[in-house]
């Protein structure tokens, strides 16, 4: 668990700090080797979160781990990546329920939707970075946040009906 403002809500589940250089056999067994953008992952299989519907754009994508990035000034990012498909990574920002930027109410009533209970729910922001000039802008997706189940292990893109919330919120 971690604390978010006053709210405790669950920290998503990692499922390895950061690239490898090689596994042993024996944890080979039990993981799986992840060829990213960022280099090469070892990430055990327990530690992947299923998303039963895939993600908007890519429903047969079930399968993901939700990793570090190797970069400096990157920690509060995040990088949800298939497991399926090595290309399909995604910049994720883990957000509190009290921090989130969603009225308590919808993510309660989002989770609900999800069986997810509130102590189990942990909040990512799809990010998207885009080069503009000579600066790289960075957006969040709050209409259609997923929802992880931390003792489960599944996960849901959940578009939110209230209008209020922007695909591309400026960070």
């Amino acid at each position: 668990m971690h604390a978010y403002g006053t709210q405790a809500v669950s920290e998503p589940p990692m499922a390895n700090p950061g690239p490898v250089e090689g596994a042993s056999q024996m944890a080979a067994a039990k993981s799986i080797t992840i060829e990213t953008r960022y280099g090469t992952y070892e990430v055990e299989r327990e530690k992947t979160v299923t998303l039963p519907k895939g993600l908007i754009g890519f429903s047969e994508l079930q399968e993901f781990a939700i990793l570090n990035l190797p970069h400096d000034g990157a920690d509060r990012f995040k990088l949800l990546q298939s497991v399926e498909e090595p290309g399909l990574g995604l910049y994720v920002l883990p957000v509190g329920l009290e921090d989130s930027g969603f009225e308590r109410r919808h993510i309660e009533d989002a989770a609900a939707q999800h069986d997810i209970a509130l102590e189990d729910l942990a909040i990512l922001l799809i990010v998207t970075a885009r080069k503009a000039a000579e600066k790289v802008e960075l957006t969040a997706n709050l209409l259609a946040p997923v929802l992880v189940d931390t003792e489960h292990r599944v996960a849901f893109q959940h578009v939110m009906t209230e209008e209020r919330y922007p695909m591309q919120l400026k960070l």
